[in-house]
């Protein structure tokens, strides 16, 4: 095994470089000198021993005036005669070693980024302490959202689209720093400023924004006249559909849009589908915690995630052929699955997480499309 060289003390010192960021935040700068480990034993052939050392030197602090510092010992052996070899490297500064791994000009952002942050916003020390990694990234970027998070302090809930905030950012640039935004408003704002319960960046902090259409079809042509819409399926903006005055009436969510369009006629009914993982967006669909709800949902875990998350908001919902006698029936339709292996949903019953385990282990996905539509039919 070759004595360590400048190349592997670099790669040593870079792992070091997070820890050090954290420390500095933490004022714990009292660890230097640091001592980097690595074999150091010499080389029985004393033309490479020479080799290794002289590399070794070159590439230190005594050679270039800045790095990693070795502290040497004499050896006098038969093998090699008298001469001089490694005992110690050491970076004795935090200086040393940020030239070494030429990070001195991001660390020095880093730390006027953390004092400017710290004289802003002081709420913000916790973030810092525990992002300081992200904060060598955020580079320009610390400006404007400086700038975005005084306005929300002195605006909150500010009622607006994105585009329309009198900012001087760019307007892509909330869409680009939304997950530390989020992490700096949740800190910065009160509470009342805040939809705690909400996911969605613009919901969360009261701004506007261009909803998401809702595939929907009328199972009952008199439901439908009876609401006063001219046909049976159509796309409405979730407001739109959250102020129906739905009553004494059935919701049947399905996964795909082409399962909506072939559900069979079903009295005071509703079908509606294609969202996916964004049905969390119907938590705001006001009728939905008065009428029964029915999830129909591909068999595999995705397809469970999402029934879990329509009961984060839908306690009452119904799953419609995802359990384990509809793998059984239909296992020959069975194709490869995504092969993510999540934690089991929280908000699936006994028999629901029996058929979840089985998609896992098996890798198995049953696709609601490709079930026989003869066989389906029948919803009441």
């Amino acid at each position: 095994m070759a004595m360590i060289q400048p190349e592997d003390i670099r790669r040593k010192a870079e792992r070091m470089y997070p820890e050090l960021l954290k420390s500095w935040v933490d004022g714990n700068m009292d660890e230097f000198p640091r001592v980097i480990i690595g074999n150091k034993q010499i080389n029985p052939d004393l033309a490479e021993a020479a080799k290794e050392v002289q590399r070794l030197r070159d590439g230190s602090k005594e050679t270039l005036g800045y790095g990693y510092s070795i502290q040497w010992q004499e050896v006098n052996s038969r093998r090699h005669g008298r001469n001089r070899f490694p005992a110690k490297i050491t970076f004795e500064t935090m200086s040393d070693l940020l030239m070494f791994i030429k990070k001195s000009e991001e660390f020095s952002a880093f730390a006027m980024t953390v004092n400017r942050i710290r004289a802003a916003f002081p709420q913000l020390e916790s973030w810092i302490r525990k992002n300081p990694r992200s904060l060598t990234q955020m580079g320009t970027e610390i400006e404007g959202l400086f700038e975005v998070a005084a306005f929300f302090q002195q605006h909150p809930q500010p009622g607006c689209f994105i585009r329309e905030l009198p900012l001087s950012v760019d307007t892509k640039f909330i869409e680009r720093n939304k997950a530390v935004l989020r992490q700096w408003l949740d800190v910065l704002l009160p509470a009342h400023a805040i939809l705690a319960n909400e996911e969605h960046f613009e919901r969360r902090y009261g701004l506007r924004y261009t909803e998401q259409p809702v595939f929907i079809r009328f199972l009952d042509p008199v439901f439908r006249a009876e609401l006063g819409f001219p046909c049976d399926v159509l796309s409405l903006p979730l407001q739109t559909l959250s102020d129906l005055p739905i009553q004494k009436a059935r919701l049947i969510i399905v996964e795909n849009k082409v399962n909506v369009s072939t559900l069979p006629p079903l009295s005071r009914s509703l079908g509606l589908g294609g969202l996916g993982h964004a049905i969390t967006l119907l938590r705001d669909v006001r009728f939905m915690a008065n009428i029964p709800v029915t999830y129909w949902g591909d068999l595999d875990v995705e397809g469970f995630e999402i029934l879990s998350n329509l009961r984060s908001f839908c306690p009452q919902a119904k799953s419609l052929w995802m359990d384990c006698s509809a793998i059984e029936r239909w296992y020959t339709l069975k194709v490869t699955g995504s092969g993510r292996q999540p934690a089991v949903p929280i908000h699936l019953t006994n028999e629901e997480i029996t058929a979840f385990e089985i998609c896992c282990r098996e890798n198995l996905r049953i696709e609601q499309e490709r079930l026989p539509h003869a066989e389906i039919s029948d919803l009441t």
